[in-house]
C-alpha cells in the first residue's frame, strides 16, 4: 500500500556510505553487510534511519550506496566513507509492503513529477523505517526523489 505523494524538505548533513556495483540477486546480503558495517563505525553518532540511493538500475550491475546519517562527520574507515548529504525538496510517497513490490511507488512518484512539470535534482532514496525481521507485509520504505528547485 503507497500513500500519495507529497512534497518534503530534505535535510543536508554529514554521514556515512558504503557504495558498490552489485547484481540484483546480492542486494539483501550486500545490504545486510553494508548496514551492520555503518553501524558500527557510526556507532552513537547515527542520526536517523539506513537509506539506500540507486545512482543506476540495471538487473545485471545496480550501482548502490547503503547510507547512514550521522550527527558529526566520521573519518573513512575501511569501506565506509564519509558523504554530504544534499538538502531540498523532494516527493516522498511512504510504501507498507514487500520490497518486491516497491515498484509502485516508483511509478507513483514518476508520474506525479509528470503531471507536476518536476524535474529531478539526483538519485532516487529508499529509506528503511523497519527492521528486515519484520514481516514483510509490515515494512515501511519511503521511496524519496530529490527535486531541482
Amino acid at each position: 500500500m503507497d500513500t500519495a505523494p507529497e512534497v518534503i524538505q530534505l535535510e543536508s548533513g554529514p554521514a556515512i556510505s558504503i557504495r558498490a556495483q552489485v547484481p540484483l540477486g546480492e542486494l539483501p546480503s550486500f545490504f545486510a553487510e553494508a548496514f551492520h558495517e555503518l553501524a558500527a563505525c557510526g556507532a552513537a553518532q547515527i542520526a536517523g534511519p539506513p537509506f539506500a540511493i540507486y545512482h543506476s538500475f540495471d538487473p545485471a550491475r545496480i550501482d548502490v550506496e547503503a547510507v547512514m546519517p550521522v550527527r558529526v562527520p566520521i573519518a573513512p574507515v575501511g569501506r565506509v566513507q564519509p558523504v554530504s548529504l544534499t538538502g531540498g525538496p523532494a516527493v516522498q510517497v511512504r510504501h507498507v509492503g514487500p520490497y518486491d513490490q516497491v515498484g509502485s511507488a516508483y511509478q507513483s512518484i514518476e508520474r506525479w513529477m509528470t503531471d507536476h512539470q518536476r524535474a529531478k535534482a539526483g538519485a532516487f532514496r529508499e529509506v528503511y523505517l523497519t527492521e528486515p525481521t519484520v514481516p514483510a507485509a509490515e515494512h515501511i520504505t519511503l521511496v524519496i526523489q530529490p527535486l531541482a528547485a
